[in-house]
């Protein structure tokens, strides 16, 4: 036995030097798992699966978690944000070892099903000795956790278990920095979008910095808004503009478009121009594709449900600049867009409802609508010079 021990405490030695060096460069949580499983199991545990569940900061998503299985894929699985997901957390492993701060040691054969419901799968698929570690990241989250189970006749041994022990830390470091870089991105694609996300991970941090790119810009509105703030309860309007944005915003990012910026009950789009000769005209049919597919979205809601009255929106649609800047007052920054053509879109959607148009275009933006559009005049548009040629499809 100490024989075994000594062996297995200097291999968890390398296997830690492992996990501080080459896998924290390993970008996927999932790859560094497996590999380091097959040394786990190259050393002389008797290791079958392993498992890492990581809470997450994600609009939909509470968690994820990935497993390994000797001898199978690598399998990852996203934890439903909501009460379903609290329920399957209570009734697992992981809900006992952050509430005790201590490993959860099964012995599956004596372990009755009921006594958490992953139980009965584990049974079944052979499994023996399982084990669920509690583990707490250096900023306080304490929803994650790491089992290991093996199908090995008789337990984990003493040898065993003091080499998990020992190696613990290190792959506590790995799974909290990948975690950690998982939640920026998430985060920063929650709050600022895809392409400001990439750009402030890049660097793109500095006061006054401005970036300018060519897109169609799409502006959306929820008319009567401010009428139904007077009628309905805070929590009536935040379930409408949730039904409002989930109705707009697919349709306008599976056409290319990136949601910019939530403004109340607005939404601000842009559809880049790519490279090559049809670049505007193909960023305008995306944008106005959007437009009629939300629109559409919307009619199928108020089909639905439309107890609040109508969702309807005015959808603006402008060819311009957007430029993204950041903008602050000492060290506190916000990555917004600015811009000439951004207040263009922005002043065209007040004129959706007095005008009894769901979609105005600029001319700057019809000009790439041959043959799919009508004017309807020149209108002065609010705290901008002279008048503007408007156009809707048609």
């Amino acid at each position: 036995m100490s024989d075994d021990l000594t062996t297995l405490m200097a291999e968890a030695a390398h296997v830690s030097h492992w996990l501080l060096t080459e896998a924290l460069q390993i970008t996927d949580l999932g790859s560094a798992l497996k590999q380091l499983c097959v040394r786990i199991v190259a050393v002389g545990v008797p290791l079958a699966r392993a498992t890492t569940s990581v809470q997450l900061l994600h609009a939909n998503s509470d968690g994820v978690g990935r497993e390994w299985r000797q001898g199978e894929a690598m399998v990852e699985r996203l934890y439903s944000y909501g009460p379903d997901s609290e329920a399957e957390y209570r009734r697992s492993p992981f809900a006992a070892a952050h509430a005790t701060g201590r490993w959860v040691d099964l012995w599956l054969p004596t372990t009755p099903d009921a006594t958490y419901s992953i139980v009965p799968e584990l049974k079944r698929d052979g499994f023996g000795h399982y084990l669920c570690v509690p583990v707490t990241f250096s900023t306080g989250r304490q929803r994650n956790g790491i089992t290991f189970a093996t199908r090995a006749p008789d337990r984990f041994s003493e040898a065993h278990i003091a080499f998990l022990v020992a190696i613990l830390p290190a792959l506590r470091a790995v799974v909290e920095v990948r975690a950690a870089n998982r939640m920026l991105d998430d985060v920063l694609h929650t709050y600022v979008g895809g392409d400001p996300r990439r750009r402030i991970l890049a660097g793109d941090v500095h006061r006054g910095a401005v970036t300018r790119i060519r897109s169609a810009i799409l502006f959306s509105d929820l008319r009567g808004f401010t009428d139904l703030t007077m009628r309905l309860s805070e929590e009536a309007i935040a379930d409408l503009l949730n039904r409002y944005f989930d109705a707009m915003v697919p349709e306008i990012e599976a056409r290319g478009g990136e949601i910019l910026k939530f403004i109340g009950d607005g939404i601000l789009a842009i559809f880049q121009e790519r490279d090559g000769v049809d670049g505007a005209a193909d960023a305008c049919n995306a944008a106005l594709a959007a437009a009629d597919a939300g629109l559409a979205a919307l009619a199928d809601e108020n089909r639905i449900d439309s107890v609040a009255g109508e969702l309807r929106a005015g959808i603006a649609l402008h060819h311009g600049e957007a430029a993204y800047g950041n903008v602050s007052s000492g060290q506190r920054l916000d990555f917004t867009v600015i811009g000439r053509d951004v207040n263009i879109a922005n002043r065209l959607t007040r004129l959706n409802g007095p005008l009894a148009q769901p979609i105005l275009m600029s001319a700057a933006f019809a000009t790439y609508q041959t043959g799919r559009t009508r004017t309807i005049g020149r209108h002065k548009l609010k705290d901008m010079p002279g008048d503007m040629e408007l156009y809707v499809p048609g």
